[in-house]
């Protein structure tokens, strides 16, 4: 697979005026050290709890014709659902943090904060950087020096059941991160 060419993606989103002020992409690796472990251990019991189950029903020693061999099958199918989840779960953190940092380029204009995404289909966001938005630089707990992330989205959304949670958008885990929340600072006392 061919790296995708992220000025020519990011050109035509770019407004008369704008100009590129800096760009970059998320360091790669386990930046919250202590979230994926206790999901990949909570994904391991589903996993291995999965594939015993269905090593146990294509064991069973079945005739063909039989009930027990309809039930086998039902088995074997239901267990791959949870050796499934509990793949997803224990392997998902791995993979995203490999390849997070290959699909994600963030960009930040004289107007606004872009984050390009090329996972199945090519995604961009755009953020007006005005003298409202509110920015906040979260630096990595892990003593990296300069890694961090800085948020420049914050809004307030309901789920399905009513509760209230925030919706947070930002370049998350880059290497610059004290140096994009100055120049972000910068465009908001120019804007003002």
């Amino acid at each position: 697979m061919t790296a995708p060419d992220w000025q020519a993606r990011l050109a035509p989103f770019l407004r008369p005026g704008e100009t590129l002020l800096w760009q970059g992409a998320p360091q790669p690796g386990f930046h919250q050290p202590g979230k994926r472990l206790l999901l990949m251990a909570f994904g391991l019991p589903f996993l291995l709890g999965g594939l015993g189950l269905f090593a146990a029903a294509l064991m069973q020693p079945t005739k063909p014709g039989t009930e027990e061999w309809a039930f086998s099958l039902f088995l074997a199918a239901f267990a791959l659902v949870f050796a499934g989840i509990g793949a997803f779960l224990t392997l998902g953190p791995v993979i995203e943090a490999r390849h997070a940092a290959t699909r994600l380029r963030y960009a930040l204009t004289t107007r606004a904060a872009y984050i390009l995404s090329h996972f199945v289909t090519d995604r961009i966001q755009v953020y007006p950087i005005l003298p409202s938005t509110p920015i906040d630089l979260d630096p990595t707990p892990t003593g990296k020096s300069g890694i961090g992330t800085v948020w420049f989205h914050a809004r307030p959304q309901r789920d399905s059941e009513g509760d209230t949670y925030t919706e947070r958008a930002g370049f998350q885990n880059i290497p610059e991160a004290r140096h994009v929340y100055h120049l972000i600072r910068g465009l908001q006392e120019q804007t003002a």
